[in-house]
């Protein structure tokens, strides 16, 4: 199954048989769903914006001066920020849309528009085709957009070829 398509659940049943099934299966496993994630980054070009989406008190220069400090020009980070401005906007704009490299997404509201019979906004993204890939702030008790933790992924994504410098 490919990673783009699996569910939590696929994902969890997938590492259990291959962890029953030794060490090396489930390293071959896990390696494989990191080439998955490499291939599907790589599949757009690279030098796309980087939006972000969410709740956060971010503060949006330090975050571009981050991203310039690693070779990313300030204008291709673009902030889709706060839940009333969340709530009646879809993201219908970012499907099959090649200006975009990368999703990094925090807190957003349970209900926004475009959703269809999605749980939610970030699991319509992640498992329509067309939508780059998507980044979650995952702090380890919740979405969290923070400026450590959008370092955290943009340095992953440069590392792994889903951005690139530019």
């Amino acid at each position: 199954m490919e990673l783009a398509t699996m569910t939590k659940e696929d994902l969890m049943n997938g590492i259990l048989a291959a962890y029953n099934g030794g060490t090396d299966r489930l390293m071959s496993y896990v390696e494989s769903l990191k080439e998955q994630s490499i291939a599907s980054c790589k599949s757009t070009n690279g030098f796309g914006k980087i939006l972000i989406i969410g709740e956060t008190s971010l503060n949006e220069q330090q975050l571009k001066g981050f991203c310039k400090s690693k070779g990313i020009s300030g204008d291709r980070v673009e902030f889709l920020c706060g839940y009333d401005r969340l709530k009646n906007r879809g993201v219908g704009k970012y499907q099959y849309n090649d200006d975009y490299s990368l999703i990094i997404v925090g807190p957003v509201p349970h209900s926004m528009r475009g959703m269809g019979e999605y749980s939610s906004i970030i699991a319509k993204m992640e498992q329509e085709d067309g939508y780059p890939p998507v980044a979650r702030a995952y702090n380890g008790n919740g979405l969290k957009l923070t400026l450590s933790m959008v370092k955290h992924i943009i340095n992953d994504k440069l590392d792994n070829g889903c951005i690139a410098v530019a």
